[in-house]
């Protein structure tokens, strides 16, 4: 039988579990004492909720799980076979999608705003390699019932503020609203029922460059104008608010105003950190319908965290529009940061070993009890007295900060 985990699953030996578990309840105390409160959702979701869900690529990604029994049997006893036919759930891909399921299920009993937490495993089919990964973990706040713009606010803010609890450094937070792009791209002439693959496209802005957007718009039989119009705004060196505006009217013109307010009040909120425009952030989801944010890292490059608003979403379980936005720490690219720069996280506490010999197990749980209020301790049981020497070295190499001889 093969020992090895499957491919892009990880398993943690001792020393980076409690790194894993100090780094995650570093996050947990921070968005509570925010005022966000924990809940659990299920790993399995119906197929046909994660097939309607909007979730761009991470669609292809879903691990379907086969019907049983003799729903099995029926649905390959049919011909041709359907693989639609095969799958009545499949695995979570993100904690957005089930957030909506539950608090669609469960509104009634919860406050409205819903601040909460959910700290939990999501996984999708990719192929892995390094920074992708099968099974991982995502760090959620979102806030549900309210559209008001201080909840992009107090959501940058409690996100920042985990971040520099961490201690990666100086980051930056860059927004967008789906709707400033969308009517521009309009204004350019690009046709309505094409704007979703312009976005794709101009996704990879940082990327491919402006060139490079122009020729694969023009690969997916683009207006030439529209082009030649979105090339000259992005050749800009800097795109600023002002010159999107030059483009925008009714809905997206509000999002233009509604994005300075929440760009200007999260600025003002912290030195450590900026919060700038960024016209090519996109995401790939689907559902996001507003605001959305990623934080980048400037010392470490890449994205650590990012999210956005989905007021569509929980409408399709409850046929009303609620409103909702979340952002989401990714806990593992922040653990890789952590752990390859030697980062010392807060709340780690001192290690203690008491070696004793097999007489003394009463005794040594005895001591355990009056140092444990102050220190991790462990009971190392010395089979061999005469190798004291021996059994100290190696808790000294394992770490330990204090090493007590009890009776030895």
């Amino acid at each position: 039988m093969n020992i090895k985990p499957q491919k892009g699953m990880q398993e943690y030996l001792p020393e980076d579990a409690y790194k894993r578990d100090l780094l995650m309840n570093l996050i947990l105390a921070t968005y509570r004492s925010c005022g966000f409160t924990r809940i659990y959702t299920p790993a399995v979701e119906s197929a046909e909720n994660l097939d309607k869900s909007d979730g761009g690529d991470n669609l292809n990604l879903i691990f379907k799980i086969l019907k049983r029994g003799e729903k099995l049997d029926a649905a390959l006893a049919k011909t041709p076979v359907d693989e639609k036919e095969l799958s009545d759930l499949g695995l979570r891909y993100d904690l957005t999608l089930p957030l909506s399921r539950y608090y669609a299920n469960n509104r009634n009993s919860l406050p409205t705003p819903f601040k909460c937490i959910q700290i939990d495993k999501v996984y999708r089919a990719e192929r892995p390699q390094r920074g992708r990964l099968r099974e991982f973990v995502q760090c959620d706040i979102d806030i549900l019932g309210s559209d008001s713009l201080c909840c992009e606010i107090e959501l940058i803010s409690v996100t920042a503020k985990a971040l520099g609890k961490i201690g990666i450094g100086k980051f930056f937070v860059r927004v967008n609203d789906r709707r400033i792009l969308r009517g521009a791209l309009k204004t350019m002439g690009f046709p309505h029922e094409s704007l979703d693959t312009v976005c794709v496209t101009f996704d990879k802005l940082d990327k491919i460059g402006a060139e490079g957007v122009a020729s694969e718009l023009a690969e997916k039989d683009m207006p030439a104008e529209a082009i030649s119009s979105l090339s000259s705004l992005i050749s800009r060196e800097k795109i600023t608010l002002d010159d999107m505006a030059e483009y925008c009217e009714g809905d997206a013109a509000a999002a233009i105003e509604s994005l300075r307010t929440i760009i200007n009040a999260a600025d003002r909120l912290s030195d450590e950190y900026d919060v700038v425009f960024d016209p090519s952030l996109v995401r790939g989801q689907g559902y996001y319908t507003g605001t959305v944010f990623e934080v980048a890292s400037e010392k470490f490059g890449g994205t650590v965290a990012g999210g956005g608003r989905y007021d569509g979403l929980i409408g399709r379980f409850t046929g009303e529009q609620v409103p909702a936005v979340g952002f989401s720490i990714g806990f593992e690219r922040i653990f890789s940061i952590v752990t390859e720069n030697n980062i010392e996280l807060a709340g780690a506490r001192k290690k203690t070993a008491i070696l004793y010999k097999e007489e003394d197990i009463l005794e040594a749980i005895a001591k355990s009890g009056e140092l444990e209020a102050e220190s991790d301790v462990t009971l190392i049981l010395v089979t061999n007295p005469k190798k004291t020497d021996k059994f100290y070295s190696r808790a000294r190499g394992a770490g330990f900060d204090d090493i007590i001889k009890l009776n030895l």
